[in-house]
């Protein structure tokens, strides 16, 4: 195979940036938006104004939630202090959850905040990651922080919010996206925390999204591509948490200039049962198609 060119790589990146805005379509709970400091213009849509009530009839703000992770945070997005977390079993930097005396700027990339709010009858709660750390605060009727954890799964690329979705009415699960993009291979790593007992425990690792793009005989690009068009929550309870069901879909596309075939589809989907203790799924088929690629 030849190498691929700077310019070919650059389209594919910008590609697999778009993998996340596409899985969220039609998907179930809400989404996460970005946390913004100042110019709260259009704040309800794409942002969140850091120093703005959460929901009516509450007080709370974005600042009031991210002050768990970063204590004495200021309405100006700084601080000095992290406080870092305990890991997910599958963490990959556990030590980067210490918590750490540094100097904190959720409007510069590493510290970048975001919040998604989710309302179950009279109560309603918030879940903002930053820094690869998730923290889930009961806002409504009154304020109550539930716990925060390191999920950063990938230790190739970022950790976003990805889904925040209710279990039970006093359950909010949210949904994480660790990922990277190294040369040809886009690598997606969706893990799930939530709320059991009033307190925030690590429930589920994966599942694992693949993607390649690679130059063939007879295409400039063969764009094998892994998504997510489903994520929900179930009727089915099980241990008094609802059942979670995903769906993955993989498309082989082969791209010549402008022309686009559509050579291979597939679909996957992943039911995850409540034990008691975690959730538990069979995605051994996704994982048989991942390894036919990197073996």
């Amino acid at each position: 195979m030849t190498e691929p060119s700077w310019a070919w790589l650059t389209t594919v990146a910008l590609m697999m940036a778009f993998l996340i805005v596409t899985a969220h379509a039609g998907d179930n709970g809400t989404l996460f938006r970005t946390v913004k400091i100042k110019d709260c213009r259009g704040a309800g849509q794409e942002v969140v104004c850091l120093s703005a009530p959460l929901v009516s009839g509450s007080t709370t703000t974005a600042l009031d939630v991210l002050r768990d992770i970063y204590p004495g945070l200021g309405v100006d997005g700084t601080g000095k202090e992290f406080a870092g977390a305990e890991a997910v079993e599958t963490a990959s930097d556990p030590e980067a959850g210490d918590p750490a005396d540094r100097a904190v700027d959720i409007t510069e990339y590493a510290d970048r905040a975001e919040i998604a709010v989710i309302e179950a009858g009279k109560a309603a709660y918030a879940a903002v990651v930053s820094s690869a750390i998730v923290a889930v605060a009961q806002i409504k009727p009154d304020y109550r922080p539930l716990g925060r954890l390191q999920v950063a799964t990938d230790p190739g690329g970022p950790t976003i919010g990805y889904r925040l979705l209710l279990a039970a009415p006093d359950s909010p699960v949210v949904v994480t996206d660790s990922s990277h993009f190294n040369s040809q291979e886009g690598f997606d790593a969706l893990h799930l925390v939530g709320v059991v007992g009033g307190s925030l425990v690590d429930l589920y690792d994966g599942p694992y999204l693949y993607s390649l793009a690679e130059q063939t005989e007879h295409c400039e690009t063969l764009d094998h591509r892994e998504t997510i068009p489903s994520l929900e929550m179930r009727k089915q309870r099980h241990h008094g948490l609802a059942d979670i069901g995903i769906a993955v879909d993989y498309t082989a596309t082969c791209i010549n200039g402008e022309k686009r075939k559509l050579i291979k589809k597939k679909s996957f989907r992943l039911l995850l049962t409540y034990d008691g203790t975690r959730y538990d799924g069979n995605s051994g088929a996704l994982e048989d198609l991942n390894s036919s690629f990197t073996e």
